[in-house]
């Protein structure tokens, strides 16, 4: 029996990938004036301190209080209010598993390898951990009316989307820090070979980190990159050593239940690629302009 819940709210923000190169260090900063419209909400401190392993609970275990329609994107996922000692908070479901050798697609040209699955949400969360990134919401297998599905975590105290940035012409408040993390979604959209890196997959929160969301169209078995010129000058540091450390038992152990061996084979591929193009320009412009510390994520336990 639940006494008292405590509510969670946050808002679904979307954005496109970005090309924009990190600049070097010490670049200047510009203040949105935007950035001051969300103030502090009592209630999203509620889930502020919960570590990823809480969260992963949460998702499995909550007891499903309210479906609705989430809103947004063409497969019908759903936005799912779960409760479990004392915390309510909302998550997102879905449940599609498409694969086909090609697809003709309403919105482009013939896509081979077509796959769009809840497989690749709990895959892109566990890789991203792998790399020590912190940048995917928590995301979780679990059953939902029936069909298998992907069930992750609603993002708290979302400012705006990156659609909405740009059109408004809103200025990130540091924007070091800002492109730091933009050349570290531009090398995991790389390395997971994400098709579909549009404006409603990327989120900015309060604290304008940015969030990674719906990699249902990633994880193609092809072992080239997609777009290699997204690729910078510059790469993060942490994030190449942990893309060396990466190798098949690893990822066999960690994502063998949602990934198959050529998806696997396809991303260490793609991995030596990405660390190639790292270590060329290391070579020819040397590790203190060409590597970066990515900035911590504050407010996040067991981040980096």
């Amino acid at each position: 029996m639940i006494a008292t819940r405590r509510r969670a709210t946050w808002l679904l923000a979307v954005a496109p990938a970005f090309s924009t190169a990190p600049p070097p260090a010490g670049a200047g900063e510009s203040v949105s004036a935007s950035a001051a419209r969300v103030a502090p909400d009592d209630a999203s401190s509620s889930s502020a301190g919960l570590d990823d392993a809480t969260k992963e609970r949460f998702l499995r275990e909550g007891r499903i209080e309210g479906v609705r329609d989430a809103g947004g994107g063409i497969t019908g996922s759903k936005r799912a209010t779960l409760v479990l000692d004392g915390l309510e908070h909302d998550a997102h479901v879905q449940t599609i598993d498409d694969s086909k050798a090609m697809a003709v697609l309403a919105d482009g040209p013939p896509e081979m390898d077509f796959r769009d699955s809840y497989r690749h949400y709990v895959a892109a969360y566990r890789l991203d951990r792998l790399l020590g990134l912190g940048m995917v919401p928590v995301s979780v297998v679990r059953v939902f009316h029936g069909r298998t599905a992907a069930f992750t975590w609603w993002v708290d105290e979302v400012l705006m989307d990156e659609r909405e940035r740009v059109k408004k012409g809103v200025q990130p408040p540091n924007a070091s820090r800002w492109s730091r993390e933009v050349g570290a979604v531009n090398v995991f959209n790389e390395l997971i070979y994400n098709t579909d890196p549009n404006s409603g997959n990327l989120l900015i929160d309060r604290d304008w980190r940015i969030w990674m969301i719906d990699q249902s169209r990633a994880f193609k078995i092809f072992k080239t990159l997609r777009h290699e010129e997204k690729l910078s000058r510059r790469c993060p540091r942490g994030l190449l050593d942990a893309m060396r450390r990466l190798d098949e038992p690893t990822l066999g152990r960690t994502m063998g239940d949602l990934l198959g061996t050529g998806q696997i084979e396809g991303l260490l591929a793609r991995r030596d690629r990405i660390v190639a193009h790292c270590e060329a320009q290391i070579a020819e412009y040397g590790e203190a302009i060409v590597l970066y510390d990515l900035p911590a994520r504050a407010g996040e336990p067991g981040k980096r």
